[in-house]
């Protein structure tokens, strides 16, 4: 037979088990007490009962144990509790076993049992129901031992009703401690099953829902730990959510842009020229697939956490991306310069700074002219490490200030690009515990300022 996996029935039996151990050990040490309090009084008036037989053969001659233990077997008053009447026997043996003086009827258990040996004083009980007897040998040294015994059928009947008592109390009392056991694992695991209840309504559409705190503290702390399970879920199936939307909206007029070239082209057909000029669109819109898909999926793995903790030094990022930059500045004929005080250390993830840093020097390259001059600074101060690009471009209207972070959100007259630059910007600084802010006028030009806590300011990323 197996074990059974319920948590309830488990608990109830390893109760029950526990408590029908002390039960029974209960019950024997009662059983024990009561046998004792029931033979005990007359075992010691045995032994009195024996110990004046003795005495009194000693009084009289030698050997003559006729007159004492006439005496002592009339006595019916036994013990000063109770009369046996004829339920009394006494015997005296030599040494030897013969018998040297008897009074009473002698037990029919007796007549046919072997002469004992007695070393020692003897107790036993002997015959059932209403013939039974209490007996004792008691040792007389140089003599030989005397018998003694009482008719106890009714103490035995007494001793087996308590007995039984016992045993029919110890039963009921298990009995009501298992049924007790079942209620309380009953009661205890309520809430778990109601817990189960909670957990199997919830589904994608409704992880939003919190589960209801419990009435007790591990409960509620269970409650607890799966409710910060169903958030980290809800924000992960969030995030797919919005990777998938966010993929349905943009990759749509790509797609449809490449599929109309390339059926342009084949429809133009026999020109060289055509074919070649309907390929180029359609490699232009294939770019643009595969920017837009690289910024989504990079996107994606930010918001999801992805990227290691590392010590990464700014500075060296900047001058890296500045080197990058360099040739192109000079293919525009543009002015840019990377300034950086002295080493800057934050913790994050390297390939994401680095993204963080080249997507806000690309962006003032493509959305101002190339007469407009691009500054990238990288500084500490306070515990806070700063990342600064200037540009001295046309700047941003202010009705456009408040949607530059959103998804996809291009500015006015951009032809290029996907518009999830400066969103996955905000997403990296989220995600390195830091934040993004951008200052803009027309005229005047823009300012994209990125905070970060400095590595030896933070403990434990």
């Amino acid at each position: 037979m197996s074990w059974p996996r319920s948590l309830r029935w488990r608990l109830t039996l390893a109760f029950t088990a526990v408590a029908g151990v002390a039960v029974l050990a209960a019950s024997v040490g009662a059983a024990v007490l009561v046998e004792h309090a029931v033979w005990g009084p007359i075992d010691a008036a045995l032994t009195e009962e024996a110990e004046t037989l003795i005495q009194l053969g000693d009084a009289a001659r030698a050997g003559d144990f006729a007159g004492a233990v006439a005496r002592v077997g009339s006595e019916r008053d036994f013990g000063g509790e109770r009369d046996f009447g004829d339920g009394k026997f006494v015997r005296m043996r030599a040494a030897d076993g013969r018998v040297l003086a008897a009074s009473g009827a002698i037990p029919s258990a007796l007549a046919g049992q072997a002469v004992p040996a007695v070393p020692a004083t003897q107790f036993a009980t002997i015959g059932q129901g209403r013939t039974a007897y209490r007996i004792i040998w008691y040792a007389a040294p140089g003599i030989g031992w005397s018998e003694i015994g009482v008719r106890v059928g009714r103490e035995l009947r007494t001793l087996r009703r308590v007995q039984l008592a016992i045993g029919g109390s110890a039963a009921l009392l298990l009995g009501t401690l298992a049924l007790l056991a079942w209620a309380i694992t009953t009661r205890a695991t309520a809430e778990i099953d109601q817990l189960a209840a909670q957990l199997e309504t919830l589904e994608a559409a409704s992880l939003d829902r919190r589960l209801a705190p419990g009435r007790t503290s591990e409960v509620d702390r269970l409650v607890a730990v799966l409710n910060r399970v169903l958030s980290r879920l809800e924000t992960a199936v969030g995030h797919l959510r919005r990777f998938t939307a966010d993929a349905a909206h943009e990759l749509r007029t790509p797609i449809a842009a490449l599929r109309a070239h390339l059926e342009v082209a084949l429809a133009r057909g026999g020109s060289p020229d055509g074919y070649r000029n309907g390929l180029l669109d359609a490699l232009e819109q294939a770019e643009r697939l595969g920017r837009v898909a690289a910024d989504l999926l990079t996107l994606s793995a930010v918001e999801a956490g992805a990227g290691g903790t590392d010590v990464v030094r700014l500075d060296a990022v900047a001058r890296e991306v500045a080197d990058f930059l360099e040739p192109v500045a000079q293919e525009q004929g543009r002015r840019f310069a990377c300034e950086s005080e002295r080493p800057v250390a934050v913790c994050g993830a390297p390939d994401l700074l680095k993204r963080l840093v080249l997507n806000l020097v690309d962006n003032a390259f493509r959305h101002t002219p190339p007469s407009a001059a691009v500054r990238l600074a990288v500084h500490a101060d306070d515990g806070t490490a700063t990342i600064e690009v200037n540009d001295d471009g046309p700047g941003i209207p202010a009705t456009d200030l408040p949607q530059v972070f959103e998804r996809f959100r291009r500015g006015r007259g951009a032809t290029t690009g996907t518009g999830l630059g400066l969103a996955l910007c905000q997403e990296i600084a989220t995600r390195h515990h830091g934040r993004i802010a951008l200052e803009s006028a027309p005229g005047v030009g823009t300012r994209v300022i990125v905070t970060l806590p400095l590595a030896d300011a933070r403990a434990g990323f």
